[in-house]
């Protein structure tokens, strides 16, 4: 098993280590990180919810997550323009190639997967994201 810093709040994973290689940290009554084992696959990307690691994609809505990356990849609406005045005054295909390269690229929305919230994959309010769901 490793080791990693859970944010009590958020349940943000800070640090990961083996066994053995933490460092110290505040742990006062009132402290909110704490050195907690995780499993061996455990990065970043995990949360801690309600006592559970979970990947942090199983929490969110990976339909929201894949609108803001074509909203950014595709740029401004003046980049855009630009692009397309470009295109008209030389035949060019800016604006139609980089479309075509953010479809490529960037998953849409609609492909994202079905997404059911669930109750205990959500950190209940006034509590530490180690302590476990209440029964």
């Amino acid at each position: 098993m490793k080791k990693a810093i859970i944010h009590g709040e958020s349940g943000m994973i800070t640090d990961i280590c083996e066994d053995g290689d933490e460092f110290q940290i505040y742990d006062g009554a009132d402290a909110t990180m704490k050195w907690m084992e995780v499993p061996d696959d455990t990065t970043n990307e995990h949360r801690m919810v309600n006592g559970v690691i979970y990947p942090r994609a199983e929490l969110e809505n990976q339909a929201e997550a894949y609108l803001v990356a074509r909203t950014i990849a595709y740029g401004s609406v003046g980049e855009q323009l630009d692009m397309i005045y470009k295109d008209q005054l030389d035949g060019g295909t800016r604006f139609k190639d980089h479309v075509a390269a953010v479809k490529a690229n960037v998953p849409s929305p609609s492909s994202a997967p079905a997404f059911t919230e669930d109750v205990k994959k959500i950190q209940v309010e006034g509590r530490m994201a180690w302590e476990p769901y209440p029964s």
